[in-house]
C-alpha cells in the first residue's frame, strides 16, 4: 500500500490559526475587566467551535484523508482531545469563581435550569464519547453510536451560550450560533438517510 503523502498542510494550519484569532477577537471587542473571565470565555468559544468542527469532521473522515494525504482520523481525534481541554479550563475557571465544584454538576431541577446549565453535562457527554474513541476496540461497533453524544453535547452548549453566554449578547455571533446547529441536525439526518436508503438497496438485490 503506497504511503499516503501529506498536502494542504497549510490549509490546517491556517484554519487552527484563523480561529483562535477569531475567539480571541470575539472576546476582545466584549472583553470584561477579570483575566480569569476572559480565560474563561476564550477557552469556551475556542472548545465549542472545537466540538462543531469534530462533528462536522466525523462525517467526511474519507473525504478529508483523500484531501489532506493523511489519516484525518488522528486530526479529528486531535480536534475533540484541544476541545475537550480547553472546555475542561473553562469548567476549572467557573468553578474557581463559583468556589464550588458544583460547577461541574448538571442541575436537574427543570428543564429551563437544564439548558441553562448546559455546558455542564455537555462537558460529562463529550468525556464520554473521547473515552470511546479511545476505547473502540473494546466496545466494539456500539463505539459510533456512543460517538453521536458529541452532537448532543454541542446542542446542549449552544443552548448555555445563547441562555447566558457572555459573548453571545452578539447579534451576529447568536446567529451564527443557531445556523451551526441546524447545519449539524440537517447534516446528522442526512447522512443516517442515505446510509439506510444503501443499505435498502443493498438489500433489494
Amino acid at each position: 500500500m503506497a504511503r499516503r503523502t501529506p498536502k494542504n498542510t497549510g490549509i490546517l494550519i491556517a484554519t487552527g490559526v484563523v480561529s483562535l484569532i477569531l475567539v480571541i477577537g470575539i472576546v476582545a471587542l466584549t472583553s470584561s475587566d477579570s483575566p480569569l473571565n476572559n480565560v474563561i470565555r476564550v477557552t469556551a468559544l475556542f472548545g465549542y467551535l472545537g466540538v462543531y468542527l469534530t462533528c462536522i469532521s466525523s462525517n467526511y473522515i474519507a473525504e478529508l484523508t483523500r484531501a489532506f494525504g493523511r489519516s484525518f482520523m488522528k486530526l479529528h481525534h486531535l480536534v475533540a482531545a484541544i476541545s475537550l481541554v480547553a472546555l475542561t479550563i473553562h469548567a476549572i475557571g467557573v468553578a474557581w469563581n463559583l468556589q464550588s465544584l458544583g460547577a461541574f454538576l448538571p442541575d436537574f431541577s427543570s428543564v429551563e435550569r437544564f439548558l441553562l446549565l448546559g455546558g455542564r453535562p455537555s462537558f460529562w457527554l463529550l468525556a464520554v464519547a473521547s473515552l470511546t474513541a479511545v476505547l473502540r476496540a473494546s466496545v466494539g461497533q456500539h463505539w459510533r453510536t456512543l460517538h453521536w453524544l458529541n452532537y448532543v453535547a454541542f446542542w446542549l452548549g449552544t443552548a448555555h451560550a445563547l441562555m447566558i453566554g457572555s459573548s453571545f449578547h452578539l447579534v451576529g455571533l447568536r446567529v451564527i450560533a443557531i445556523l451551526m446547529s441546524v447545519a449539524l441536525v440537517f447534516l446528522f439526518v442526512w447522512k443516517r438517510t442515505m446510509k439506510w436508503r444503501r443499505r435498502r438497496k443493498r438489500a433489494k438485490k
